[in-house]
């Protein structure tokens, strides 16, 4: 099959490896690393698009997205956003999320995943990548923006918290009660692309809303960790998100608007 991928950067790449591994032809369109691919050439054989594009340039960016290619099944990877808004005129859309860093899976250690629909799962599937199906799209978009924030009160804790364990709780609850108030399935939070993925965010310095957090912490202007890190999506969604009712995204809320 062909897949043509929006996004080249580091976990767009890393998605490719696996499709490539299960016998997939990939291209990709991202003007920054192949600026003489347009989208129309990028698209022009394409039996599926997955879209790893960062959250925060996605409204512009389908804002002006080729109706044609709405007719494609395309997947969403990107973790940011608050809804699936954006994608009401796509055809056969589908997400894939998880706890999954793109060095690892390019190292080609094990990795979990789970997808909204069949068709992601056929894809991506295979001895490095175990997938698991869930048809809440919503919620698997949620706990794949909720767990950024999150994590970057874990890194912003990391020197005087004494137990992760607890925080990690805290935080699943408010993720299942989000889920829940917002019309998709709380047990969603459950699933790897919930729990799984915030423990794995919330312990580790290889996600950047984890470092974020800790920089902020040390000192540093929000604006030279953002020219750093460059896509640290806990803080673009901690702008949007609703916060009334959950102590722990408000703390993150706090954090930033004063540092």
């Amino acid at each position: 099959m062909n897949i043509t991928i929006l996004g080249a950067g580091v976990f767009g790449k890393a998605l490719g490896k696996i499709l490539t591994d299960n016998g997939h032809a990939v291209d990709y369109y991202d003007p920054a690393v192949y600026p003489d691919v347009d989208l129309k050439m990028a698209t022009y054989k394409a039996n599926t698009i997955v879209i790893a594009i960062p959250s925060i340039f996605l409204p512009d960016f389908i804002a002006t997205y080729p109706e044609e290619l709405k007719t494609i099944p395309t997947i969403l990877t990107s973790k940011g956003l608050m809804n699936a808004d954006l994608f009401q005129d796509f055809r056969q859309f589908s997400v894939l999320s998880g706890p999954a860093f793109a060095s690892e899976i390019m190292e080609g250690k094990p990795a979990t995943m789970t997808a909204s629909s069949p068709y992601p799962f056929g894809l991506f599937k295979n001895d490095q990548i175990t997938v698991e199906l869930c048809e809440d799209a919503l919620g698997i978009i949620l706990c794949g923006t909720l767990k950024n924030i999150y994590a970057i009160g874990a890194g912003y804790h990391s020197d005087s918290m004494n137990n992760i364990a607890t925080y990690i709780e805290r935080a699943h609850n408010e993720i299942a009660s989000y889920l829940e108030r917002h019309g998709a399935d709380p047990h969603t939070s459950n699933l790897a692309c919930g729990l799984g993925d915030l423990i794995l965010t919330c312990t580790n310095d290889t996600s950047r809303n984890f470092t974020f957090g800790k920089r902020l912490k040390a000192g540093e202007y929000v604006g030279d960790i953002l020219n750093d890190l460059k896509t640290v999506e806990g803080y673009s969604a901690a702008q949007i998100v609703d916060s009334e009712g959950y102590p722990l995204i408000q703390e993150v809320q706090s954090i930033i608007a004063n540092t």
